[in-house]
């Protein structure tokens, strides 16, 4: 189908993934470029979608950037995005007392205790398992996933 948008996968540095949607959203707003939305697949550490006409558009908002590393050959089926999409949004439910694992930011694979919740803000106050000192710190609960046992 001729003007219907398609799914391409990036290489970027691990770690790097929100750096660099943030610079390419920066390019796309300033120069009006035809990316019409950028994912962050959670399970996939190194990877952007983009969403965009074309690959070449991919590539000219991508282009320079450090972390940026190539442009996955071919492009990905939307029911295999909206997968991802919808994996998201069904969250984990987290309870007091649960212990989890920290997947993103500086605590990332440390595991913790979760002492309390705000569901509203999506945070929660966690105290690490694994250190001597117990200092609660507040992460979004984005950050967590329940640990296995």
């Amino acid at each position: 189908m001729p003007g219907q948008h398609k799914y391409f996968a990036v290489r970027v540095t691990g770690g790097q993934e929100e750096n660099v949607a943030k610079v390419v959203r920066q390019r796309v707003e300033a120069n009006n470029m035809p990316i019409y939305s950028i994912i962050i697949p959670p399970a996939s550490k190194g990877i952007l979608i983009l969403e965009a006409d074309n690959a070449a558009a991919v590539l000219e908002a991508l282009s320079g950037i450090k972390y940026f590393k190539r442009l996955v050959y071919g492009t990905i089926p939307e029911s295999e995005v909206m997968s991802i999409i919808k994996a998201r949004v069904e969250e984990e439910e987290f309870n007091v007392g649960d212990v989890v694992e920290v997947i993103s930011g500086p605590f990332r694979d440390m595991k913790a205790r979760i002492l309390r919740i705000d569901k509203d803000k999506k945070e929660a106050v966690i105290e690490f398992l694994d250190r001597s000192v117990t200092l609660p710190i507040t992460v979004s609960t984005d950050m967590l996933r329940k640990a296995k046992e």
